[in-house]
């Protein structure tokens, strides 16, 4: 009965209305001159006579669209000096009740042109239902309401439901009160298989599995379900799903952008979001951690790596451009990006005025911009491989850590043993230079290449060991050299350096130096004797005096400690030089003293050549940090970075959000703080109508980026604020809202739509069937690997370069920038996400289903269906391969092409064929059976495609065959949509 009322209803009004809309085409052609007057005489036809209209969800939307650009909040461009976004204003032109006595609807219905709003000439055009709209709603009190979203959420009551059993929770409750009043009824639950798939999706990116899906449907106890939701929930595959999002609000990408968009290391941050998922931190912290972990009380490594949230940004690294023209660019990208995730709205529009529509003034914009205008950056790294721009800090990964906490115990463990052990040591020469100079050595003589080594040789001449010394005989200062060893000496601790030295009687030097090279610097220098040769700053590393000049007449072995000449264990020689003042001097065997190492040193050595090894493997990562003295910031005239004015601004909210809370600081933590408290009104609502969106398709609030006055009315907004009060009530439990909302009927309906869902209500916003949207591209790709057997499932670490058509960095950046070198192995394998994503060039089979760029924050992407998805599902390596792994699998496992047949489909699309689609993919098999057959080549070539090898021990035209059967049933427009 209720539904026969509401489509009489409908009938009567379109009856009704049906006169109007021909007399305004007689009246528009022939008395324009009262067209407008005229319409308003048919008061009785009013659609909105019976029904109560609201502010926020009637009124505002047509006034913000129609007339805010002029008299909204943007006071430099405001006309009349009139606003329409504030209820003072508004009283002022509006008289309750009566529309004829209110300016507002007397100009909007104005007959004379010039006198009528909007203005003739103006893009902007009220329509005859927004017009009377407007007049029913004086009619009615005109009682004027503060944007929706800028009030705080409070939990309303469940509506109450009677004869009805379909409800199984609060939202049920909520969108069946919806249903009804709409004359609409909830459809039937969704098939357990396809229920599996939809929900495994959902919550791990990740179709289920043939043992999964036979467990589901066998189980036929009251929780059965709802295990499998506990199962996936629980997985470390929701981890990687739930960061996908993520990681597009985060504009996280593996390089800086801009033209020249080299590589840069984040993927710390990205294992850090990941893990947080996994590990199911609450929301609130997850937020403080990414905004302001830094400034936390004795911050952990982790909370540190996680404020690279807004260090995701572009850098450019073009030279010759202005480093403060980007900094400020980086800036505001951070304010664009934290007010879209965490609030859900365009501060980017205050930037060089007052927003048009929104309640945000440009020295507000400013205010919220001296959060992040602190941090001590360049924003530029420049024309070179540098893969960080300061702050950034080194981060071990989970492995890396454990394996460095367990290589220090060790240490100490070692040292403190040899310590106890007092032993004494037999001291070992390593001999570098003797009778010759090591191999592959550049020598000199005075800095030039010309008077180098003299060698000579007893019984002539004074010989320390074997038959050669080398001599120099000079007056002032001289000195020979080698340089440039390929392998040099490595420093050990309580090393020595060691030459032996003898000075002629009848001609000795005043001074004798030994300077040795580490590989960058000579600045390592030890002399005896006077100070005539003025190198380097004494009682330094650089000049360090041992002691008076040698006993002439005899061999003296010089012998210097490795540390007091800056030479630290670990460093290398490379360099050894020789010097005298005057003199004739003869020089022989040189080299290093170390004592012989004891099992325990041994062991030392090798525990701390591992970590040096581990510790040089360490990935860096950008983090955020807090400049001092701070950065003053100012206004900036239109935006400019050149142009600030004289308005200096300290940090702060716009007053429309609220006040700074009390006892919180005045910097990015307290702004984080108040983001998830109680007094923020926004930061909820955003969130699980994000998480909303990911299970639905869309959100409650279709615009999910975007809750100021041009973003759309929530079609369930009790639901909405519900969620957001259980969001808060439950510590901000991700995985709980999750769960509460794929537990629910309302996810849990069929997504088959009928012939009256279409007409009443085709774009499923009353949520009176099942979600049903494309995979994206990730989950594609991901669903192909899956299914063949091919994926790599381990998480995390450095990102990966799979199959990519060559040429495409190429043709997009500059020829200095690195080429694409694909990865092999089980990098191909690898899940999408840890796919290397180069901002200028992203993934192209990812990019034809719509996947970002990554340049700047998507909240939510778009979906299109074009050839080119088609194209890459055929003829993409990635598939191509997963496509022949899968007929493997299938060929391996089943006796019968019958058999064989049904388990690939169910391996691709989770469900049994249907009679009549098994018998046409078994005759689409038996054509490719005979084209193979009777074209080995072709079925040859096949193979060929992706570096994994084939099972030749099957027979080459059957596995030619299902592997092109396989690629097919990929094509089809199930395998890659989530029902």
């Amino acid at each position: 009965m209720i539904v026969t009322a509401l489509k009489l209803n409908s009938i009567v009004k379109r009856i009704v209305v049906m006169p109007l809309i021909f007399l305004s085409f007689v009246f528009c052609f022939r008395f324009r001159k009262y067209f407008f007057f005229f319409i308003f005489l048919f008061n009785s036809s009013s659609v909105f006579s019976d029904e109560k209209l609201e502010f926020n969800r009637d009124v505002r939307s047509i006034l913000s669209d129609n007339c805010f650009e002029c008299h909204g909040p943007d006071a430099a461009n405001r006309k009349a000096d009139l606003r329409l976004d504030t209820k003072i204003f508004i009283s002022k032109i509006v008289n309750p009740g009566n529309p004829d006595l209110s300016e507002l609807f007397l100009r909007i219905t104005n007959p004379n042109a010039s006198e009528r709003m909007p203005p003739e000439g103006s893009v902007k055009a009220l329509s005859s239902a927004e017009i009377e709209k407007l007049k029913h709603w004086i009619e009615q009190g005109a009682q004027w309401q503060k944007h929706w979203s800028f009030i705080l959420p409070k939990r309303p009551p469940l509506p109450i439901i009677e004869d009805s059993i379909w409800p199984k929770g609060a939202i049920d409750k909520f969108v069946l009160a919806k249903l009804r009043s709409v004359g609409l009824q909830p459809s039937s639950r969704e098939e357990k298989e396809t229920l599996l798939r939809r929900v495994s999706f959902d919550l791990t990116g990740l179709s289920p599995s043939l043992a999964e899906i036979d467990s589901f449907i066998s189980d036929s106890s009251p929780r059965a379900y709802e295990k499998v939701v506990d199962q996936l929930l629980a997985s470390p595959r929701y981890g990687e799903r739930m960061a996908l999002n993520w990681l597009d609000a985060a504009r996280y990408a593996d390089s800086h952008g801009y033209s020249l968009d080299r590589r840069r290391v984040m993927w710390p941050w990205r294992d850090w979001v990941i893990e947080a998922f996994n590990k199911n931190i609450s929301f609130d912290q997850f937020v403080i951690e990414q905004l302001a972990g830094d400034l936390l009380p004795e911050p952990k490594l982790g909370q540190k790596v996680a404020t690279g949230f807004n260090r995701n940004h572009s850098i450019q690294s073009e030279g010759g451009v202005i480093d403060e023209e980007y900094r400020v660019e980086t800036v505001v990208d951070r304010v664009e990006t934290t007010s879209a995730v965490f609030l859900g709205l365009t501060f980017g529009c205050a930037r060089c005025h007052d927003h048009k529509y929104d309640p945000i003034s440009q020295e507000e914009f400013y205010q919220f911009y001296a959060l992040f205008n602190n941090v001590p950056e360049r924003a530029h790294v420049g024309n070179s491989d540098k893969q960080a721009d300061q702050p950034f800090l080194k981060a071990p990964s989970t492995l890396q850590y454990e394996q460095l906490v367990s290589l220090r115990v060790n240490e100490k463990q070692l040292k403190t043993e040899i310590d106890a052990s007092s032993l004494s040591h037999k001291l070992i020469e390593k001999v570098w230079i003797d009778d010759y100079l090591p191999e592959g050595v550049n020598a000199l003589g005075n800095g030039s290449g010309g008077d180098v080594f003299e060698f000579v040789s007893k019984p002539k001449h004074p010989v320390y060991s074997g038959n050669r010394s080398h001599r120099r005989i000079s007056q002032g200062r001289g000195q020979h050299l080698i340089q440039n060893a390929k392998k040099g000496l490595r420093i050990d601790e309580n090393t020595k350096l060691f030459s032996y030295v003898y000075l002629d009687p009848d001609n000795p030097p005043k001074q004798i130096m030994l300077q040795w090279n580490d590989g960058s610097s000579w600045e390592h220098r030890a002399y005896w004797g006077e100070g005539k040769i003025e190198w380097g700053k004494e009682n330094t590393s650089s000049r360090r005096n041992i002691g008076p000049i040698p006993k002439v007449g005899e061999w003296v072995r010089l012998e210097v400690e490795a540390e007091k000449v800056g030479l630290d264990p670990g460093k290398k020689i490379t360099g050894w030089a020789f010097t005298q003042f005057d003199g004739t001097v003869y020089w022989d065997k040189s080299g290093l003293l170390f004592p012989e190492k004891s099992n325990k040193e041994k062991q030392l050595e090798a525990v701390r050549y591992k970590m040096a090894k581990i510790e040089g493997e360490v990935p860096t990562t950008m983090i955020m940090g807090e400049k001092k003295p701070p950065r003053k910031t100012f206004v900036l005239n239109r935006g400019q970075y050149d142009q600030p004015s004289k308005v200096e601004v300290n940090v702060g909210l716009p007053s429309a959000l609220g006040q700074w809370p009390e006892n919180t600081p005045r910097n990015r933590l307290g702004f984080a703080q108040w983001l998830v408290s109680k007094d923020n009104p926004l930061t909820a609502r955003v969130t699980v109508n994000r998480l909303w969106q990911m299970h639905f398709g869309v959100g409650i609030v279709k615009s999910s980026e975007d809750f100021g006055s041009q973003g759309a009315w929530p079609t369930h907004p009790d639901l909405l604020d519900w969620l957001a009060s259980e969001f808060i009530i439950s510590d901000w439990n991700l995985k709980a809202m999750h769960k509460q909302i794929v537990m629910s009927a309302t996810y849990q309906q069929t997504s088959r739509v009928t012939h009256e869902l279409l007409e009443e209500d085709p774009m499923n916003r009353m949520f009176a069937r099942g979600p049903r949207f494309r995979l994206s591209a990730e989950m594609i790709r991901d669903h192909a690997l899956s299914s063949s057997g091919l994926m790599v499932s381990h998480i995390g670490g450095e990102s990966v370069k799979p199959y990519q058509p060559p040429g495409l960095w190429g043709e997009v950046v500059f020829t200095n920038v690195p080429r694409f070198q694909q990865d092999h192995g089980e990098k191909l394998y690898r899940r999408s996400m840890y796919t290397y994503w180069k901002r200028s060039v992203p993934p192209p089979n990812m990019q034809v289903f719509d996947a970002p760029s990554r340049e700047v924050c998507v909240l939510k992407r778009p979906s299109t269906n074009t050839p080119l998805a088609a194209l890459v599902l055929m003829n993409d390596p990635t598939f191509v391969e997963a496509s022949r792994k899968l007929a493997e699998r299938v060929l391996s496992g089943s006796k019968t092409n019958s058999i064989r047949v049904s388990r690939l489909y169910r391996l691709i699309c989770g469900r049994q064929p249907k009679p009549e689609e098994h018998r046409l993919l078994l005759g689409l098999l038996n054509d490719m059976l005979i084209d193979f057959r009777s074209d080995l080549n072709s079925a040859a070539d096949l193979m060929t495609v992706g570096e994994s090898a084939y099972d030749k021990s099957l027979d080459l035209a059957h596995l030619a065959a299902f592997t092109s059967l396989a690629n097919a049933v990929f094509c089809t427009d199930e395998a890659i949509t989530r029902n």
